[in-house]
């Protein structure tokens, strides 16, 4: 999947096409983990459907794919959709931190494919199981592994949640997520919840890059399973709650 070219704006029009890190992988020379330390031209005026090419030197603090010095040198081709900067800023129009997928040109790399850095927690559990020779979607529930979470748990609840952010177990350049929360029922689908209550996760199953986690942002909202009965809340979810339609749950048999 070439990266785009175009002298017009067609390509940036739709800033995040669908792309499967499962092509983009086997297709890439080097896939490391970086930031940004230095660029140029720096771009100040993000009010714009493309940007300007940049060269940047990447810090490299882990190589996922091929080998690689501790700093490269990265070129973002042009009429791509964002810019990079050397600081975290809260635009999806400029990125400083994640996964660098590249193609060798020259002494450097070029980012490959439409995203080329990819810095969302979704993208890097996807490259993890890529990577280990699984694949990149983690299946969803059965409605037999539903069943028997219906049984199990003493309240199932649609609600929106707020991770700890004192307990965060996995941070991305964008977002955090962390293994107890705070959930805001918004309908019960079994058992009683009035009011907010504090949650933990339960045991996950070993796949690569992880599997979820209570996001620490705000507007997150799912499907819980919630066993009671060790005292302390339990979330006993093995599968994303966000990806759960509570119309599926088996209720009644």
């Amino acid at each position: 999947m070439p990266t785009p070219r175009s002298s017009s704006t067609a390509a940036v029009q739709d800033p995040n096409p669908s792309e499967r890190i499962s092509t983009l992988v086997p297709a890439a020379d080097l896939i490391v983990y970086g930031t940004v330390e230095s660029v140029g031209p720096e771009i100040t005026d993000l009010d714009q459907d493309a940007f300007p090419a940049q060269v940047a030197t990447v810090r490299v603090s882990e190589v996922m794919k091929g080998e690689a010095p501790e700093t490269i040198t990265v070129t973002k081709p042009e009429d791509t959709y964002y810019a990079l900067v050397g600081e975290a800023n809260d635009s999806y129009d400029a990125k400083h931190e994640g996964i660098f997928v590249l193609k060798a040109a020259g002494e450097g790399y070029e980012l490959f494919g439409y995203v080329g850095l990819h810095d969302d927690s979704g993208a890097q559990r996807a490259f993890a199981r890529v990577l280990a020779g699984q694949s990149e979607d983690i299946p969803g529930a059965s409605r037999a592994q539903l069943a028997e979470w219906v049984d199990e748990a003493e309240i199932i609840v649609f609600a929106s949640v707020k991770g700890d952010p004192d307990d965060v177990t996995l941070r991305t350049p964008r977002v955090g997520f962390s293994s107890s929360a705070t959930l805001t029922p918004i309908e019960v689908v079994k058992g009683e919840m009035p009011e907010p209550m504090k949650v933990v996760q339960g045991p996950q199953p070993e796949t690569p890059g992880g599997t979820w986690g209570f996001p620490v942002g705000d507007g997150q909202t799912g499907v819980f399973f919630i066993d009671t009965s060790s005292g302390t809340p339990t979330v006993i979810n093995t599968t994303e709650p966000s990806q759960i339609n509570r119309r599926q749950i088996p209720l009644g048999g």
